[in-house]
């Protein structure tokens, strides 16, 4: 039998575990006729579960025939390639059977009849959206891992235009807390302000704990208690899952933990802990090493209350600790101590 869990970054895995409030927020936000929010942004940490939490609501829109979904990638001309998908999802085709013309984009070029010459990717994509406005037709763009370069500016200008017009277009994104934070503190994208961040919320306990027990033949007191060591960390629940079904263990012992471990290390933590600024870095070696109170923390590194909480802020934002607990600060993601702990002896 094949695994059914899957360590593979962004495909959606066999045992898949929804999350139902996040993406029925969303679904309905979009089909209502208000759209009182046009665009969501999912955000976390890496292996949280943003791109198939993306990928399940756009699959749900897929199945509904007044709606076109186009996926888009931020590496390369955003516009372009809207234009292109909308020309080919659409069957607009029609639109443009009166009066030769030729358009190009980088790496294909379309020569057909048309009633109007069209003089840039923005003027086609308008003529587009403006024939789908007035058949009832929606459109919705997926762009995952968003990041603050050109064509993420050039491309959130349109989408703004696209809004100010009234089109029927809708869209989702994903990244990650910095880049996220970056691209709207850009000048004239302040508009993403005001779009609505979703932060992932860590898997059910409980669904996970019933999945280990219907696919690995767990008890249930061992299930629950390998569902908790990943303390909801959807990368964590496919790698334990994934580790059990390979041994063919039944509960979770040392050599489980030592492989979880290598993996989130090489996989996930690794990057995550390179990235931290050095502020961040000090706070979270301090929680791994001394499992210490705020207090502690603003004496060791001699922070005053606000710039601390600033800190705290923003990496329970990065999905990285977690601040519920008055008073002390503790790791959201699982064995992260552990990890800290030994790369940093």
């Amino acid at each position: 039998m094949v695994n059914p869990f899957d360590i593979t970054f962004g495909k959606p895995p066999v045992k898949l575990i929804d999350r139902p409030d996040i993406e029925n927020e969303v679904t309905n936000s979009f089909l209502n006729e208000n759209r009182p929010y046009p665009l969501f942004i999912l955000t976390g940490p890496r292996g949280c579960g943003k791109t198939v939490s993306m990928t399940s609501i756009s699959n749900r829109f897929k199945e509904m025939d007044n709606w076109i979904v186009i996926d888009l990638n931020p590496q390369v001309d955003l516009e372009e390639q809207f234009a292109a998908s909308l020309y080919q999802k659409g069957n607009l085709k029609h639109l443009f059977l009166k009066k030769e013309f030729n358009f190009s984009f980088k790496g294909f070029g379309i020569s057909i009849s048309g009633d109007m010459p069209v003089v840039s990717t923005s003027l086609f994509i308008e003529k587009m959206l403006e024939h789908l406005k007035k058949k009832d037709v929606n459109v919705l763009l997926t762009i995952d891992e968003v990041n603050n370069n050109k064509y993420m500016h050039i491309f959130a200008h349109a989408f703004q235009s696209y809004l100010r017009n009234e089109f029927k277009v809708s869209l989702i994104m994903t990244g990650l807390y910095d880049n996220v934070s970056s691209l709207e503190n850009e000048e004239g994208l302040t508009f993403l302000y005001r779009a609505p961040k979703l932060y992932l919320p860590p898997l059910n306990v409980r669904a996970m704990t019933y999945t280990y027990m219907s696919v690995l033949d767990m008890e249930e007191k061992d299930a629950k208690e390998a569902a908790e060591i990943t303390k909801g960390y959807a990368f964590a629940y496919q790698l334990l899952g994934y580790i059990l079904f390979n041994d063919n263990k039944k509960k979770v012992d040392k050599d489980v933990l030592d492989k979880l471990d290598v993996l989130l290390d090489e996989r996930s933590y690794s990057k995550i802990y390179s990235e931290l600024p050095l502020k961040e870095r000090q706070i979270v070696n301090l929680i791994a090493f001394e499992n210490t109170t705020n207090a502690e923390i603003k004496e060791k590194l001699q922070m005053k209350d606000g710039t601390l909480s600033s800190y705290k802020m923003i990496l329970a934002r990065k999905g990285i600790i977690d601040t519920k607990e008055r008073g002390v600060v503790s790791f959201k993601l699982p064995r992260f101590a552990e990890f800290i702990r030994f790369n940093e002896l």
